[in-house]
């Protein structure tokens, strides 16, 4: 028999070349197209949040203040010229005089009804002073001021 002579091949295999190739072409592309969304940043878990007790930022109506609200929304008829409601978080006793609509003794020119939205512009009075001239209500007790009202608009019908 003939002695054929067999050399061993040093290096790396062919498929190995063909296999890392591949690999590399993949990352590429991977890095290429991938998502454009911005990477969510980093939050430290021991970060103090503080809580802000947004009831206790709710101040009061001070006597004497000129009140301009457009958002005051009624809950309550009390009379003919007056309501409760309540702004904000805010509740207050309105008053206003209205002139009464010529041949109808029981309506005036308001037709305010609860759960109506009202804007209205006036002063805040202490529930100690007397009502002003012409106004035709009684403070409930345990309030310690009312809004005295210059301007009414009703913004929200029921």
């Amino acid at each position: 028999m003939a002695e054929i002579p067999v050399e061993k091949k040093s290096g790396i295999p062919g498929w190995v070349w063909i296999l890392l190739a591949v690999l590399l072409i993949g990352l590429l592309l991977w890095w290429l197209l991938g998502s454009d969304e911005e990477a969510t940043p980093y939050v430290a878990e021991d970060v103090a949040v503080e809580q802000v007790n947004t009831t206790a930022a709710v101040q009061p109506f001070v006597v004497g203040q000129q009140v301009d609200l457009n958002d005051f929304r009624v809950t309550e008829l009390t009379g003919d010229m007056s309501f409760m409601g309540e702004s904000q978080g805010r509740q207050a006793f309105v008053v206003f005089n209205q002139e009464p609509t010529p041949g109808d003794a029981t309506e005036g020119e308001y037709d305010i009804n609860p759960g109506q939205t009202i804007a209205l512009e006036g002063r805040v009075m202490a529930a100690s002073q007397p009502l002003p001239d012409g106004v035709d209500a009684t403070v409930p007790s345990g309030m310690s001021s009312y809004i005295f009202a210059d301007s009414l608009e009703i913004m929200e019908r029921n």
